[in-house]
């Protein structure tokens, strides 16, 4: 659930043009808020990339630019059908212009496995040009190659659900679509896709080798393929739906690295480099850089495992899928925290070398916050409370540059009241070079980070502060920053405390030394050994579990070699 401030903020943008790129989004805010009916969202989604005239006045605005996909609201058509009215129904039939096609000219691919149909006159004809002067146009054999190579990649190198087993040809219209690159949609128990006729105007260039027209068919052939996959393996049931144009545009950079039309959608408003800190619960075509991180990672089999899981259980969600995929929520965690250190260490400014997107120079610099962060001569001091939350699936970028008063080593010391929370560091080194950690929350609070990082050595530190849950704001982390000198003996009040399950007894040692910690009652009778060995230099903080004693005070007591100290805890039930 999104924050009520965000919810007052969309009721004051209902009354404010909006771009073609948040239309669907913004019809869907009002649809779950009860200002459109299920029948007026589906039509409006279906306007906003058919006909946008007939739409009302708060969605039209005049500078819109293409949508990337016409899929999610033919998904949306196909799951409604049964509650939809007869009147909505042939609408938005009438919209898919699919009618006339048997009029068209065909051509196959060289597989055989797809079928090309299109017209040479009229409002959706193909350019006209034909280099090899074999009678087809140039434009549809382009076409004809990109379904066979996207096929080739998708189902037969990676193993994605194959689409079109069990009938062939499979139909690819070229139409006039206007507003859109192209969509998918159901017909006869599968698929057929619809792309653009030409792509001759209002469509933004792309880096392809053989133009910006050449690369727009290719992307787009490819994204709605793997449209025509999820299908397959869902019928575009459960929840990874609502993921599938991140999905499908992760296609586009998989099957043509060259053409990176997707970088258009990084500089999004909506993008993780441009709003790490609002949720991108569930990913669209913007937040596809976060599919690619685990492409990269993991490596080009990994989502096709996913999508393994998916496909066995199609009520299964996405994030769970990831947990089961990497080996835990633990194993997730730490993935989500490194996939927003990529994205910090990206752009023109931050890009790391040897760590983060193979093609991270091109990417935007990712907006950071101000403020928040803490730089303490001694990490042992007190850090003030922490007012903000931080949204599910979202992050928050800092930088800090050295302090001049920094020396020492680098410590982290940060406020986590939740598993699902974590915190990333990147350290930018003056030679050039960059190390980076990561740390995950266990529902106790404060963890520090001890670091090898001298701070002479440093030029600045990215701190990124994470929320890996779907549906739950946190606390943001309090973070503090200093220097940990380890010159003297420190024992810490155990934290939390009250405490009602367990606590943490923290401590520093500024040599190695045999350490005897215990916890004792009231009465002085011995209740537990923590720890009877000898520790190294350096913070140490164990946790003692209270799930088995009656509420009460407590005292622990640490002796070392060189000293004694005994303080009060107290275990409330």
């Amino acid at each position: 659930m999104r924050p009520i401030v965000c919810r007052l903020f969309i009721l004051f943008l209902l009354w404010t043009p909006i771009s073609l790129l948040a239309q669907h989004a913004q019809i869907e805010e009002d649809y779950e808020a009860g200002r459109l009916s299920l029948d007026q969202k589906v039509l409006y989604q279906l306007y906003a990339q058919q006909k946008p005239q007939q739409l009302p006045a708060i969605y039209i605005d005049s500078r819109s630019t293409p949508i990337k996909c016409g899929t999610p609201a033919l998904m949306t058509l196909h799951r409604n059908q049964d509650k939809l009215s007869p009147s909505t129904l042939r609408q938005a039939k009438s919209m898919l212009k699919s009618g006339g096609i048997s009029s068209f000219k065909t051509h196959p691919s060289v597989s055989g496995k797809f079928i090309i149909h299109y017209q040479t006159a009229g409002e959706h004809a193909v350019p006209a040009v034909d280099n090899n002067s074999n009678g087809i146009p140039d434009y549809v054999e382009l076409v004809a190659e990109a379904a066979d190579s996207s096929y080739r990649h998708e189902v037969q190198t990676l193993g994605y659900t194959d689409p079109i087993a069990s009938r062939r040809p499979y139909d690819i219209e070229l139409l006039n679509l206007q507003y859109v690159y192209g969509q998918t949609y159901t017909q006869n128990q599968s698929t057929a896709i619809q792309i653009e006729n030409d792509f001759a105007e209002d469509f933004p260039p792309n880096e392809d080798p053989e133009g910006s027209r050449a690369g727009a068919v290719k992307v787009t052939v490819a994204h709605e393929l793997k449209h025509a996959i999820q299908y397959a393996a869902t019928q575009w049931k459960g929840e990874t739906d609502l993921w599938a144009e991140m999905d499908a545009t992760l296609m586009e950079e998989v099957v043509y690295d060259p053409v990176n039309d997707y970088y258009h959608y990084l500089d999004d408003s909506e993008s993780i480099f441009s709003n790490p800190q609002n949720s991108f619960y569930p990913g669209s075509y913007y937040h596809v850089s976060w599919a690619l991180f685990f492409e990269e990672r993991y490596g080009p089999e990994f989502w096709p495992s996913v999508w393994s899981q998916i496909e066995a259980d199609p009520n299964i969600t996405l994030i769970e899928a990831l947990n089961k995929q990497l080996g835990g929520a633990k194993a997730f965690s730490r993935a989500y925290i490194e996939s927003q250190l990529w994205h910090y260490a990206a752009g023109p400014n931050r890009s790391a070398s040897n760590f983060g997107f193979e093609e991270r120079e091109h990417y935007p610099d990712a907006r950071t916050k101000s403020g928040r962060l803490f730089f303490s001569d001694n990490i042992k001091d007190p850090h003030p409370d922490n007012p903000h939350t931080l949204d599910s699936l979202s992050a928050i970028y800092y930088t800090m540059p050295r302090p001049a008063r920094a020396t020492g080593k680098v410590g982290v010391e940060l406020s986590v009241d939740d598993q699902k929370a974590g915190i990333g560091l990147i350290a930018y080194f003056t030679d050039g070079t960059t190390d980076a950690k990561m740390a995950t929350g266990d529902g106790q609070q404060p963890i520090v980070l001890d670091t090898d990082w001298r701070w002479p050595e440093i030029s600045s530190i990215g701190i990124i502060t994470t929320n890996r849950s779907t549906g739950q704001s946190l606390s943001e982390p309090i973070v503090q920053v200093g220097n940990l000198n380890y010159n003297s003996f420190t024992v810490y009040q155990n934290y939390p405390n009250p405490f009602r399950r367990s606590t943490k007894i923290r401590f520093i040692l500024e040599k190695p030394t045999q350490v005897l910690l215990k916890v004792y009652d009231i009465t002085g009778r011995l209740v537990k050994t923590l720890i009877n060995e000898e520790l190294e230099a350096g913070p140490h903080a164990p946790t003692f579990s209270g799930r088995n004693l009656a509420s009460g005070v407590y005292i622990y007591q640490l002796v070392t070699d060189y000293n004694v100290v005994a303080k009060k805890m107290t275990l409330i039930k």
